[in-house]
């Protein structure tokens, strides 16, 4: 996993050692360090530096992120954290009846939180994020995408965010399903790839209309992608099961970020933390109205 120097400064009071007694560290105490090397595309970080740490199967659940990164050398080298994103709990407020979620099979999802954003207006990133993403290998892609990634890559939680506009809606509102795929159900991906799915499979689904919109743990679909002419946002922050993400990436050859950590069996309490820091960012970035989460 790519982990910035710079990034990892923001963590704590004053600037970190350099990359390469960082290296040491973590070789010595926790990880060992494939590589590292200067990222010199940064005007907000000129002096970054990125370190490839190859985290162990058993402590993925906690460390494919900056925090866990953060927190291990905080315990090594004996500096505090300025500040610990999982340090005060997370409160999902207000809630709302606007999109209900309905999950198939709570042993392959255990939690599930839609949150409901209004209004947001879609576009460039600032430099900073780009930045931030760009130095451990990420494409930018608009603000609203960005900003989900960024929370991955910060706490360890995948997201996605959905095109509320593009799916069905009743009075009662929208909804979403997790699910079983059907035989012979088909998606495309947001790599522009149809995949053949199998009931083996979960899928988040437009509850009205079952038409599958993401491969769940692994990818998002080009129904409910988001696009410059997006205006209201459906966000999820959920916990799928690690040996059926597993499993269906691996039949898939579909292994992505997001897949990566969910096979890791990642805490359902990280979920919350994911959600509220990912609007709180998205409505930075992008504006918008919060209607509410439904958990």
């Amino acid at each position: 996993m790519k982990i910035s120097k710079y990034w990892l400064d923001t963590f704590f009071v004053a600037p970190l050692p350099d990359a390469a007694a960082l290296a040491d560290a973590l070789t010595s105490h926790a990880f060992e360090i494939d590589n590292v090397e200067p990222y010199e595309g940064s005007q907000t970080s000129p002096n970054d530096a990125v370190l490839d740490v190859k985290v162990t199967p058993n402590r993925g659940h906690d460390c494919l992120s900056h925090r866990g990164i953060a927190k291990e050398l905080s315990a090594i080298l004996r500096l505090p954290l300025a500040h610990d994103p999982l340090a005060v709990a997370p409160v999902l407020a207000p809630v709302t009846t606007e999109v209900a979620v309905h999950l198939q099979d709570a042993g392959l999802c255990k939690r599930y939180i839609a949150g409901y954003l209004k209004g947001v207006k879609v576009g460039p990133s600032p430099q900073w994020l780009r930045e931030r993403l760009e130095a451990v290998g990420q494409r930018s892609i608009n603000n609203v995408v960005d900003a989900t990634n960024f929370v991955m890559f910060n706490l360890g939680q995948p997201l996605h965010a959905f095109d509320a506009g593009k799916l069905q809606k009743s009075d009662a509102g929208y909804a979403v399903e997790v699910r079983r795929a059907r035989e012979g159900e088909r998606m495309c991906a947001l790599d522009n790839k149809e995949y053949a799915l199998n009931p083996a499979m979960l899928v988040i689904a437009d509850g009205h209309s079952q038409e599958a919109i993401g491969i769940a743990g692994v990818k998002g679909g080009t129904p409910a992608a988001i696009t410059d002419a997006t205006e209201d946002i459906i966000i999820e922050s959920a916990n799928f099961d690690g040996p059926s993400t597993r499993k269906t990436a691996a039949a898939l050859k579909l292994r992505t970020d997001a897949s990566a950590r969910f096979e890791q069996m990642i805490s359902p309490e990280l979920a919350a933390y994911g959600m509220v820091s990912a609007v709180a960012l998205i409505q930075q970035l992008a504006g918008g109205d919060l209607v509410g989460y439904a958990d």
